[in-house]
Formats: structure tokens, C-alpha cells, sequence
């Protein structure tokens, strides 16, 4: 299914497309993919800490400096994904920039917190998660902000409603059901995010719309008891990543 021209007109997402949660034997296991201009995309994590001094490890975006992921050593992680709940239109002026939302984001303890207090009026819309105790998910459409919890350690797959139709959604998470009957660990979550798809090379998980979008990262994050593992593979480029990362608290 080919994209409409309205979507591929606006290709800075600032953001995560493609997004899955699964636990393995004790750890919590992160996927995403970044879909968005190549002339954006971050080529590795670095350290960053906010005000109060947590630190974390993000995907610094090159041109507003904002970020799409963010992965703390109290062992939460964070992902930006483009839209709410289904398109909308692109090429507003909107005067905060989603990856500079998250970067604020960080400065509250739970996602629940910054939704109550954080000033999102004039933001694109967009979906924040948040991974730790609990899967907190923020969406903010062009009226309010919507938050909700997930406590069961379910598995769950979260596509972009920005780039992606709701068909294609659909599809993505039936190719994760599929792939859920085989029990997969870490590893084939990842090649899941690599390989994934049915031949459309503009909708598979790896996808290119003409150069102007497409997958420029996929990272797997590994959270344990004590540690966290990051793989960043950089797919513009062809680098890979690998940070080991002590948790200073539970989350």
C-alpha cells in the first residue's frame, strides 16, 4: 500500500516508528525502529543528564538537539512516536519540538506526572511510552493529552498513526503475533525489526519511501536486574553500537 502524498510531503518525524515490548526470562526487551529523513537521524546514544542529574543515554537529534529514545540507569526507557491516534495534518507551526518533549519528559519521575503538568498546547501530535515498573503510554492529539498504564507485562507492538495507515499497523502486529508463536528471545525481536515484512519496501519494518523516509536505526535494549545491553545498529551508516549499562536503581 503506497503512503499518501501528504504524508511523504513531511519528512522530518523527529521520532520512532515502529516500536515492540516482550520480557525474556526476567528481562524486559525494547525494539524500535527510526523512520525519518537521513539528513536526521542520531549515529549513536550519548550520555545526557537533566537538572536533577539522572543520567541517561539518547538518540541526540542533529537539528533542534532533541531526541527520539532515551534509555536511564534507573533501567527506564523512553520512545517518541509520530501522531496520536490517526494522521494528521503535517507542515503546522507548532513551537516545541516532539524530541525536545521528551527531553522535558525526563525531568518527572513517571509519564503520568509530566502529562498533568507538562504545557503540550502547541506540540505536534505524537505518542510518548515510557518502560519501567509499569508501560506508561502518552498520546497527545491536536486537543488534549490521553494517558494510559499497562501493569500485565503483556506483549504489545506500537506503530506510527502518522506514517503509517491503519491497515499497515495492522499488519505490522499481526507479523509480531506470528513471530510471538515461536517464543522468540532478544535476538529475533531484533531480526524481527531488520528482516520483518512482506515485500512492500515502503511498509516493511525496514522501509524506504524514495530516500526521503526511512529506517535509519533500529536499537534493542535489554533490561535485566542489574544491567542494561544496548545495540544500536546505525543503518545509514552500516555501524553498530553496543553499551553496557549499569542500573543504579530498580525501575
Amino acid at each position: 500500500m503506497r503512503p499518501s502524498a501528504a504524508r511523504i510531503s513531511n519528512p522530518t518525524p523527529d521520532n520512532v516508528c515502529t516500536v515492540t515490548y516482550r520480557e525474556v526470562k526476567g528481562k524486559k526487551i525494547i525494539t524500535a525502529n527510526r523512520d525519518e529523513t537521513p539528513l536526521r537521524a542520531a549515529r549513536e546514544l550519548s550520555p545526557y543528564l537533566t537538572a536533577s542529574g539522572e543520567a541517561w543515554h539518547i538518540a541526540r537529534e542533529p537539528v533542534k538537539g532533541g531526541t527520539n529514545m532515551a534509555v536511564g540507569e534507573n533501567g527506564a526507557v523512553c520512545v517518541l512516536l509520530n501522531g496520536a491516534f490517526q494522521a494528521h495534518a503535517p507542515g503546522g507551526h507548532y513551537g516545541k519540538s516532539r524530541g525536545l518533549v521528551v527531553l522535558e519528559s525526563l525531568e518527572y519521575s513517571t509519564l503520568k506526572a509530566f502529562a498533568e503538568a507538562g504545557d503540550l498546547s502547541n506540540t505536534e501530535p505524537f505518542t510518548l511510552l515510557r518502560f519501567g515498573d509499569v508501560t506508561e503510554e502518552m498520546r497527545r492529539d491536536s486537543e488534549r493529552t490521553h494517558y494510559t498504564s499497562y501493569s500485565d507485562g503483556s506483549e504489545r507492538l506500537w506503530a506510527s498513526a502518522q506514517l503509517y495507515s491503519e491497515k499497515v499497523r495492522e499488519d505490522r502486529k499481526r507479523w509480531f503475533r506470528h513471530l510471538l508463536a515461536s517464543d522468540p528471545d532478544a535476538d529475533a525481536l531484533l531480526d524481527f525489526h531488520l528482516r520483518g515484512g512482506e515485500g512492500d519496501p515502503e511498509n516493511d519494518m525496514v522501509m524506504n519511501r524514495g530516500g526521503l523516509v526511512k529506517t535509519v536505526s533500529v536499537t534493542s535494549v535489554r533490561i535485566g536486574p542489574g544491567e542494561i545491553a544496548v545495540i544500536h545498529r546505525d543503518l545509514i551508516r552500516d555501524s553498530l553500537q553496543k553499551l553496557d549499562i549499569r542500573r543504579t536503581a530498580p525501575c
